[in-house]
């Protein structure tokens, strides 16, 4: 036994357990470090999206319960003289026929001027589609003189491109220089310099508020609100007195910050304006609740004696208008004190930045190469489909005569659709219960002209006003029953658009009933059953398209991020319909098959 304990004793350190151990821990963290390091050395990399070409459909739906359509009671959807009868009482009616209309006569000239342009359209899209060979060759000689353009400027972009990324890699350069030095770095000095030229900025921005203010609540300027004092805060003085007591403490904080501002120059220390700037912080957080405790004055405040509903309206404005000033120069100088501490320890980043521009410099350089050689390959393309020449028209011409077609259709379609608001179109089939009116009478949009006797079903949906504009008197909709499912489909058509409003919950709502056509007899429709109707408002085809959410708002407007031989870029871009799904037109500003980024992965 001693023996044995003596030969563990003496086991060589290298087959010990703990050894391995220890090895195996020092191996992973050895990784680990590795791959971080690896990691922040990488370019960003991004999620995105193709822009794409196609069909965008726009759809209003909503749910209701199958009520029997035993009577219906019809109307114009605007007044006018009634014009025509061409139902008379007990007559038989199928889905589509006029029973009354008003009198129509400019409207239905914009219809026949409207299908004379569909007419025009048709026969310029013959005349493109027949094609002439002489002008075919023409254009494929000119659809080689672009490829060729396009190669020429691609080339020059590039050169552009590469001669940017150069410029982008000695600014790199030269910020990195600047930062050198941390405190007494030139960067940190600019960073103070700015700093100090918002300080004066917001300075003159708290005298313009403080001023407003006291316009209305007529401290100092005892006589400035002489017109209004005995109405102000007429439904809670107490927020008078609130007022009052922030414009004592708004005077105090903005005189704190004159004393300070007047006493630093380009050659304050950096303590100095880092104080100043505490300071006027502080100042703006003060002015910003002096503000809103002045807005809550106004709105305690009734328009009578000599104040007017424009004058209180102006005041509203102006308190608005200072609190927007005070907001943004608040956000501007906390970035900017973030800015002096990003500019302290901008060394290591202006270092990761100028590697970045540095491989953005290379990757440009190689990307030039790679799409030369891919607008070459283009010419040559083009060049062979020249030589090899025959005569179908030109895709362009096409598209454009069917585009134009298509316009034509849509303006026929909105003036019938104008001139069938003063018609009255039996939604389903069934017999005329009661006509109302004599031809000659005038005729209100409340005014039922017309009792439908009809053995179908409809559905009364709820439409919210943003959408009921996009829906009309006599629409075709698709109607699926919770019974039968999804797959089952009923085809249905908008028989009556209510005109009053219905509020639910604070939204404004209106009621529009949707006749169910002929179905089956197999399918044993209910009264009280759920439904949902889909109504099909707008459709595009042949159109630029991108996720909703891709789309940015800035000062300048709408703009996209694309990426860019691995860069990320902003393009202005003007958007058209919003589509189901998420989607919305690009009408200009991107061209199909770009990248857009959707965000950025870490």
């Amino acid at each position: 036994m001693e023996q044995e304990i003596k030969t563990l004793q003496k086991k060589k350190w290298y087959r010990k357990k703990l050894f391995y151990i220890l090895a195996v821990v020092g191996l992973l963290l050895a990784v680990i470090v590795y791959g971080n390091v690896k990691k922040a050395n990488q370019p960003p990399t991004y999620e995105t999206v193709m822009v794409e070409r196609g069909v965008l459909s726009q759809t209003v739906d909503a749910a209701g319960n199958i009520e029997s359509a035993d009577e219906l009671d019809l109307r114009f959807e605007t007044g006018g003289r009634l014009g025509k009868i061409y139902k008379q009482t007990n007559a038989e009616v199928k889905a589509g026929d006029i029973i009354a209309e008003l009198q129509l006569g400019e409207l239905n000239g914009r219809v026949a001027q409207a299908s004379a342009s569909v007419n025009r359209a048709k026969a310029n899209l013959d005349k493109v589609l027949a094609g002439e060979t002489d002008a075919y060759v023409s254009n494929i000689k000119a659809q080689l003189d672009q490829a060729k353009a396009n190669l020429d400027k691609i080339k020059a972009t590039y050169s552009d491109t590469v001669a940017n990324a150069q410029a982008a890699l000695e600014t790199a350069e030269s910020n990195l220089e600047l930062s050198e030095g941390g405190e007494d770095s030139q960067i940190v000095q600019n960073a103070y310099d700015d700093t100090l030229a918002l300080l004066l900025s917001v300075q003159t921005t708290l005298s313009g508020a403080l001023n407003e203010a006291d316009n209305i609540l007529g401290i100092d300027n005892t006589f400035a609100n002489d017109e209004y004092e005995d109405v102000l805060s007429t439904f809670s003085p107490s927020k008078l007195n609130s007022a009052k007591t922030a414009y004592n403490q708004a005077k105090s904080a903005k005189s704190d910050v004159d004393k300070q501002l007047n006493l630093i120059g380009l050659f304050s220390t950096h303590k100095e304006i880092d104080d100043a700037a505490d300071t006027t912080e502080e100042a703006l957080v003060v002015m910003k609740d002096l503000l809103f405790k002045v807005s809550e004055v106004l709105d305690a405040t009734i328009p009578i004696g000599n104040l007017s509903q424009t004058e209180l309206t102006a005041l509203k404005t102006a308190v608005a208008t200072d609190r927007g000033l005070i907001n943004t120069d608040y956000t501007s100088l906390v970035n900017q004190l973030q800015a002096i501490e990003t500019a302290k320890s901008s060394y290591s980043t202006y270092n990761i930045a100028y590697n970045q521009a540095l491989s953005n410099f290379e990757n440009a350089k190689l990307k030039s190469d790679a799409d030369v050689a891919v607008y070459q390959a283009l010419v040559d393309q083009a060049q062979a489909t020249y030589d090899d020449a025959k005569n179908p028209a030109r895709d362009e011409d096409v598209a454009s005569a069917r585009a134009q077609l298509a316009e034509a259709y849509g303006s026929l379609s909105q003036a019938v659709a104008v001139r069938n608001k003063g018609r009255i179109i039996a939604p389903v089939d069934g017999v005329v219960g009661k006509i109302n009116g004599k031809v000659g009478e005038y005729v209100g949009a409340t005014d039922i002209v017309a009792k439908l006797v009809s053995p179908h079903f409809e559905v009364s949906v709820d439409i919210p006003e943003t959408d009921i504009i996009k829906i009309s008197s006599a629409d075709e909709a698709e109607i699926t029953i919770d019974a039968y499912g999804n797959d089952v489909k009923f085809s249905g058509r908008v028989s009556e658009i209510e005109i009053g409003e219905t509020v639910i919950q604070d939204v404004i709502y209106y009621t529009v009933t949707v006749s169910l056509e002929d179905k089956d007899e197999e399918y044993n429709i209910l009264n009280g059953m759920t439904a949902d109707v889909l109504f099909y408002t707008e459709e595009k085809e042949d159109v630029l398209y991108v996720p909703q959410r891709v789309v940015r708002t800035n000062d300048e407007g709408k703009y996209v991020r694309v990426l860019e031989g691995g860069e990320a870029k902003e393009m202005s871009v003007v958007t058209g319909l919003r589509g189901d799904g998420g989607f919305v037109e690009i009408v200009s500003g991107v061209e199909e098959g770009q990248e857009i980024i959707i965000r950025e992965v870490e």
